[in-house]
């Protein structure tokens, strides 16, 4: 039986070239892997089927039978036949071959009475014993094709990737082939048959097929290192991971493992629908009019990802997680928040090599970033999944985007990733962001990234406050009329004031603190070689203005 997570993973590794890839049934699939296998071993069949070799033997046609062994074996590409005589069928040209004792080999091997792993224990010491070449491919070839009920088709660098992956880290797929190596591939292709049946897998063409699509994915991912390179990084954990916010260690050493929990990073799902927002509840939410946030709908779906943007104290963050809950209810989808900072990397957010301690051993693996995993896990989801970017002009967004920023202008399309594997944005994902005006850096934020983003703009809005301090019963006017004097004074839009400071449930205790620990450090940073222009907005003087007493 093989272990949940390690079916996870293959599935994982799947999607990384077919990203919609939900059964054996799949076209792209199908179309690429399947299908001229399936004719094939129909051909296999016809020529060499148990009546067709029987006769050819006993007829002593050993000629046709090379002729039709050779046509099979060159009906595909899966055996290596470039240099013919150093080839997956070099065999057939050697000069050692006695054709009439080789047929009758290939026959016992096909047809033999004893377990197919005996046949083949059999026909390689026969090779040997002849000074013939003698590998995996060509034998377990034609066990695949003649029996794909039952025989599965060895290429040595991917099954030893294979069972590696199913935890045989001891075992080497070396030739010569023998008995013992090729039970234990049975036994673990045979479990993962059965783990694929609930995906419609029905022979070993269909569990071949998916063996050599996640190898050549995770090799993909290790860039150019040699096969036991590529071998060992891609060698998963024999543990499951640990839940989130556990700390595993080693028992030995007490050594913290470096691996990340599996879900340190979970974004909000719901397995019965996030509740259903109306227009409306949101509006009363945030405080915006019914027809300021229908015109921002309207820009979501028109380009699937949107930015908020506005000085400091606007309630970008607050709005976006509440339009993301707007967007999101109804559906299962899932609502997760990333926050960018300068040490923000493509590694942290697409995909990226991460060290590994596993059994007191340092391994590196390939790992998909926060955005990645949740693409991944939003296509499985019904309605909408919302990804919020707060801070996006805090990192260097051409960096970390990579690939993304291609996407996010095509969204139908599917590109190859750096680190390996195809991916897509799913069709329900969309993308809040939100940007600090203050900081300098949107300046530098480039027109190809702006050309693929809405921007909203979110200023300080005092209608906001009103609508808040309703509820609260808290006379706001007399502030408003200071914020509007003190913004005039700053006379710059990116650095006004915003709203957001000022909507506590205790305004008469809370905004002495609020005004002389938050805005006025934030004046005298602004105005540092002005303090003349500070002077009239200390708390001596505003407490008056708004009628509450100096503390």
């Amino acid at each position: 039986m093989i272990s949940p997570h390690i079916l996870t993973d293959l599935l994982i590794l799947m999607r990384q070239t077919y990203s919609d890839w939900e059964d054996f049934e799949h076209p792209g699939f199908v179309a690429n892997e399947i299908r001229y296998k399936q004719a094939s071993a129909a051909k296999a069949a016809q020529l060499l089927g148990k009546t067709e070799m029987d006769s050819l033997i006993k007829s002593g046609e050993f000629d046709e039978c090379l002729t039709r062994l050779e046509r099979l074996a060159n009906d595909n590409n899966l055996l290596w036949r470039r240099v013919p005589s150093a080839g997956d069928t070099a065999v057939f040209t050697h000069p050692n071959l006695d054709k009439t004792t080789f047929c009758t080999q290939v026959r016992n091997l096909l047809y033999g009475d004893r377990p197919s792993a005996e046949r083949l224990q059999s026909f390689s010491d026969y090779l040997a014993a002849h000074d013939l070449p003698n590998g995996w491919p060509l034998p377990t070839y034609l066990l695949f094709m003649l029996h794909a009920d039952s025989e599965i088709f060895v290429k040595p660098r991917a099954m030893q990737w294979f069972l590696r992956y199913m935890g045989e880290t001891a075992v080497t797929v070396t030739t010569p082939p023998s008995a013992a190596i090729y039970q234990l591939v049975q036994q673990h292709t045979n479990s993962l048959r059965e783990e694929l049946a609930a995906y419609g897998a029905r022979d070993m063409i269909d569990v071949q097929s998916f063996i050599w699509v996640c190898f050549r994915a995770s090799s993909a991912q290790t860039g150019r290192l040699d096969a036991k390179g590529q071998i060992d990084l891609d060698v998963p954990h024999t543990e499951p991971d640990p839940l989130p916010g556990e700390r595993e260690t080693s028992s030995a050493s007490s050594q913290a493992i470096l691996r990340e929990a599996a879900n340190a990073y979970s974004p909000t799902t719901a397995a019965a629908p996030h509740p259903l927002i109306t227009r409306q509840e949101l509006a009363d939410a945030i405080g915006y009019s019914e027809a300021e946030i229908a015109r921002w709908e309207q820009a979501i779906a028109r380009k699937q990802q949107v930015v908020f943007y506005g000085p400091p104290g606007t309630g970008k963050t607050f709005v976006a997680q509440k339009m993301a809950a707007y967007l999101a209810g109804g559906g299962n989808g899932l609502v997760e928040l990333v926050q960018f900072h300068p040490a923000y990397a493509y590694e942290d957010f697409m995909q990226g090599i991460r060290p590994v301690m596993v059994h007191g051993e340092l391994r590196y693996e390939m790992r998909n970033g926060r955005f990645l995993d949740f693409c991944q896990q939003a296509k499985a989801t019904s309605g909408l999944s919302v990804f919020i970017i707060d801070e996006l002009n805090r990192a260097n967004i051409a960096s970390v985007f990579g690939e993304l920023m291609y996407l996010l202008e095509y969204r139908e399309q599917t590109i190859p990733l750096a680190g390996g594997g195809q991916f897509a944005i799913p069709a329900n994902v969309r993308i809040l962001a939100t940007m600090n005006t203050a900081d300098r850096s949107i300046a530098l934020v480039d027109h190809a990234l702006r050309r693929r983003f809405a921007f909203i703009h979110l200023a300080p809005n005092f209608d906001v406050l009103r609508h808040y301090h309703r509820q609260t019963g808290f006379d706001c006017e007399g502030l408003l009329t200071v914020l509007r004097d003190l913004n005039t004074q700053i006379n710059d839009p990116h650095y006004h004031v915003g709203h957001s400071f000022f909507m506590g449930t205790d305004m008469p205790t809370q905004l002495p603190d609020i005004w002389q620990m938050e805005i006025k450090p934030y004046l005298e940073e602004y105005f540092f070689n002005q303090p003349d222009r500070v002077a009239p907005f200390r708390w001596a003087q505003i407490a008056a203005r708004i009628g509450l007493k100096e503390q």
